[in-house]
């Protein structure tokens, strides 16, 4: 399971031989093809010859039945990229909304300031910063009022009335 390696030229539909870089993995075998890790299809490598610096030409057992496009990785059971990113937008929303320091959040993020942490989180400092507010106010003491008049009772009136 993995990454095995990505292409560093494009590869068109017809072509045995595409040019990867790194080779994370033994390259012979069955791999999945995908872009921007979506899986588009399946190549079965037969052999590579290795080329100046990190980079190989790979053997196919077919000739690729589609365009492939610099970029494209082949691998087995890769995570979707978008999911990554969704988890990193999730441990970030979960750190606000559990009352994080925004500037903490923003050196773990990578972030060059916490201004640019404080804008694509707004959404979730207000209502950080609302209940910070009714923390505040529930902390401070009231003094309770008394009706300069006392109202009267039910039993007042029947007095009254005798």
């Amino acid at each position: 399971m993995g990454l095995c390696c990505q292409l560093v030229r494009s590869a068109e539909r017809g072509a045995k031989t595409p040019t990867v870089g790194k080779r994370y993995r033994a390259p012979e075998g069955i791999w999945t093809v995908y872009r921007d890790r979506v899986p588009c299809g399946q190549v079965e490598v037969i052999g590579c010859t290795r080329r100046r610096g990190s980079s190989a030409v790979l053997h196919l057992a077919e000739a690729l039945p589609f365009d492939l496009e610099a970029g494209v990785e082949l691998g087995e059971d890769l995570l979707s990229l978008k999911r990554l990113h969704d988890l990193r937008h999730s441990s970030a929303s979960i750190h606000l909304s559990e009352g994080g320091d925004l500037t903490l959040l923003s050196k773990r993020l990578g972030h060059s300031s916490p201004a640019i942490t404080a804008r694509l989180y707004a959404h979730l400092l207000r209502s950080t910063g609302q209940a910070a507010a009714e923390t505040v106010a529930n902390a401070v003491p009231r003094r309770v009022r008394r009706p300069s008049h006392p109202q009267s009772t039910h039993s007042d009136q029947r007095t009254r009335n005798e």
